[in-house]
C-alpha cells in the first residue's frame, strides 16, 4: 500500500490554501448534516401533526360535537325530572321522566398531542401553531374528568327503587339532588366542549365521515333526542 507523504508547505500563502480547504469541508459536512436534522424534524412534525389530527377527527372531535348537540336535550329531560317531583308525580311518572335522561360515556384522549410534546416535536412548531395547538388541547382534561363525573352521576340519579308506592320525601331529595349534579356537569362540560369545538374550526379539522354517522345513529336511537340529531346533523361545515 502506497502512503503519500504529507506535502510540505513552503509559504503562508500555501498554509493559508490548505486551512481553507479544511475549513471549507467542515462547513459542508456541517450544513450537510444540519440540513439532514431538519429534514428529519419537518418529517416528524409533519407525522406528528397528521396523528394529532387523526386523534381529533376520529375520536375527540366528534365526541365533543355530538355532545354540545346533545346538551339542550339533557337540559330539557332534567327539566322534566324536576318538574315530576315539584307536580307530587307518582313512582312510575318520575322513573320515566329519569329514563329519558341518557348520558354517553365518552373519554376525550390527548395521547397523540402528549407524545409530540413529550418527543419535543411540538417545541418545533411556530409560536402561533403552538398556540393554536394548545388552544385546541387545554379543554380535553377537564372535558374528560366532567364525562367521568357526570356519567356516574347519572348512573346514582337511575338508582331508584321500580317498586313502591310514592317517592317519600328522603328519595324526591336524592332525585333533586341528583338532577342539581347534572345541571352543572351539563353546564360545564358544554362550555368546554365550545371552546374545543372553536380550537377544531381554527385549524381546520375535519370530522371522520364514518364517525360521524356512528354519532348520529347514536343521537336517533336515544328517546326524544330527534332535535339534537337534526342540530348534530347541520355541523356539516366539519365534515370533509
Amino acid at each position: 500500500m502506497e502512503i503519500h507523504k504529507p506535502r510540505p508547505i513552503h509559504s503562508w500563502r500555501e498554509l493559508a490554501t490548505e486551512v481553507a480547504v479544511i475549513v471549507v469541508g467542515i462547513i459542508i459536512a456541517l450544513t450537510g448534516e444540519q440540513l439532514l436534522q431538519t429534514l428529519e424534524w419537518h418529517e416528524k412534525v409533519s407525522r406528528a401533526e397528521e396523528q394529532i389530527r387523526v386523534e381529533m377527527a376520529d375520536d375527540d372531535g366528534p365526541q365533543i360535537f355530538q355532545r354540545l348537540a346533545l346538551g339542550d336535550c339533557i337540559s330539557n329531560g332534567l327539566d322534566q325530572i324536576r318538574a315530576s317531583i315539584d307536580r307530587g308525580d307518582g313512582r312510575s311518572a318520575v322513573i320515566a321522566a329519569i329514563a329519558n335522561v341518557d348520558i354517553p360515556r365518552h373519554t376525550y384522549e390527548s395521547f397523540a398531542y402528549s407524545a409530540a410534546a413529550a418527543s419535543g416535536v411540538l417545541a418545533r412548531l411556530s409560536p402561533e401553531r403552538l398556540n393554536l395547538w394548545n388552544y385546541l388541547y387545554a379543554p380535553m382534561p377537564a372535558l374528560d374528568r366532567i364525562a367521568e363525573k357526570e356519567y356516574f352521576d347519572a348512573a346514582a340519579l337511575h338508582a331508584l327503587r321500580n317498586s313502591g308506592g310514592p317517592l317519600g320525601e328522603a328519595e324526591q331529595l336524592r332525585v333533586l339532588e341528583g338532577v342539581e349534579n347534572l345541571e352543572r356537569d351539563n353546564r360545564d362540560i358544554v362550555s368546554r366542549a365550545a371552546l374545543a369545538k372553536e380550537g377544531l374550526r381554527m385549524m381546520e379539522v375535519r370530522l371522520q365521515k364514518i364517525r360521524v354517522k356512528q354519532m348520529l345513529d347514536e343521537l336517533a336511537a336515544r328517546p326524544g333526542a330527534s332535535a339534537c340529531a337534526d342540530k348534530f346533523r347541520t355541523m356539516s361545515d366539519y365534515v370533509p
